[in-house]
């Protein structure tokens, strides 16, 4: 199990510098790769692996100083990111394209990380032969009996972040007696099972508005452009830490609550074909929060499935019958006697189905109590077994 500690970093102006010559040095090199793939390829047909590449960049440093002056493990973590590049072609498709060098904003070092990160008084320093002197100011205590397994430096829009990325032994499951299905839509975030609801993320576009035109009336190429683009990128920067602090909170609050999550597996890709609620389901971010959801839920030894939603919201959860109506009819009634809103009945299908997967059996109870005459009806409920 491996987990990333997002730190801030703090560097001089003339850091800041020295970490921007990096980065065109490792586009250089990237660029380079991937024409030394495809030539050799074109030639003879095979492919290059990353250790070929890795023994031609012993060459390339011992020829060219400023490449020599810089440590290895900075550019073998470039040429890994091509061979990762690569390896998603392979699997997925999308050829690697080749990178500017004002659009690379990222080293990985992957070798070693232990030894460069050291401890001065009250300081964590990032030590590493041709980079400049980094502090990594911690927001939190970081793991003392974990492994440190990467190191990633990001320079984004707002600040320089450093990652690091700590191996963690897997913890054991909880036993389950709290289980929870998670329905997510768009006139509510989140549903759940027991009829909780999270309120929809409505993102005020004013401010976003005003910069974005600001950038159409500039000149391309001209300083001005690069300004307003730069104050358009912070903005959303901006926007962007808010809601990943929002998650954070959610997420851990729903695994500190809950021993077994149900979740829907959406394809969000398919559904952003539709115009009309394209926006409005970009803004929900559900594939950042499941992703989030499932790395809090691992971490705390809490089981997370994902399910097929396909029918949830058709289908009883008390007697399993098909109950067709659209999107319009925000209420599930059927003839067993259920009456509920739309998305808990779909949220404790979830939860059903979850459990089906888990391995778990369901029995549904009908919820009709008394004589025939004046049956009262009883909210049916769920029992595991």
């Amino acid at each position: 199990m491996i987990r990333a500690y997002k730190c801030r970093a703090k560097l001089s102006a003339a850091g800041h510098e020295r970490l921007g010559e990096i980065f065109r040095l490792s586009a250089e090199l990237y660029n380079a790769g991937l024409e030394s793939r495809i030539d050799c390829y074109r030639k003879t047909g095979e492919g290059r692996s990353y250790y070929d590449q890795c023994k031609e960049l012993t060459k390339v440093r011992a020829e060219l100083r400023e490449f020599e002056e810089v440590s290895a493990i900075v550019f073998r973590g470039v040429l890994s990111r091509l061979d990762k590049a690569y390896k998603r072609f392979f699997r997925y498709g999308g050829f690697p394209r080749f990178k500017s060098s004002k659009r690379w904003r990222t080293i990985e070092i992957n070798d070693q990380c232990w030894r460069i990160l050291k401890r001065e008084g009250q300081k964590l320093i990032l030590k590493v032969k041709g980079l400049p002197r980094i502090e990594v100011k911690t927001e939190r205590e970081l793991p003392s009996n974990a492994f440190l397994r990467a190191i990633r430096i990001t320079r984004k829009p707002l600040r320089t972040e450093v990652a690091l990325s700590y191996e963690f032994p897997t913890p054991e499951g909880k036993p389950v007696s709290n289980p929870v299905g998670i329905d997510m839509g768009i006139s509510k975030r989140l549903t759940m099972s027991d009829g909780k609801t999270v309120e929809k993320r409505e993102i005020d576009r004013k401010r976003l508005i005003r910069l974005q035109r600001s950038v159409s009336r500039k000149k391309k190429g001209s300083n001005n452009r690069r300004k307003a683009v730069l104050l358009l990128a912070k903005e959303w920067q901006r926007l962007t830490d808010k809601e990943r602090n929002y998650l954070h909170r959610l997420t851990s609050e729903i695994v500190k609550m809950h021993d077994f999550i149900a979740a829907e597996k959406l394809e969000t890709k398919k559904m952003l074909g539709n115009r009309q609620l394209a926006r409005s389901i970009q803004e929900q971010t559900w594939g950042k929060f499941a992703a989030l959801l499932n790395e809090k839920a691992e971490s705390a030894g809490v089981k997370m499935v994902r399910v097929d939603p396909k029918g949830t919201s058709q289908e009883c959860s008390s007697c399993g019958a098909t109950v067709k109506k659209n999107l319009s009819v925000r209420m599930h009634k059927c003839d067993c006697g259920l009456e509920m809103d739309r998305d808990v009945n779909a949220a404790i299908n979830i939860l059903h189905r979850g459990i089906s997967v888990a391995g778990g059996k369901i029995t549904r109870m009908v919820g009709r109590m008394g004589n025939k005459r004046g049956a009262a009806l009883v909210r049916p409920g769920t029992v595991y077994v």
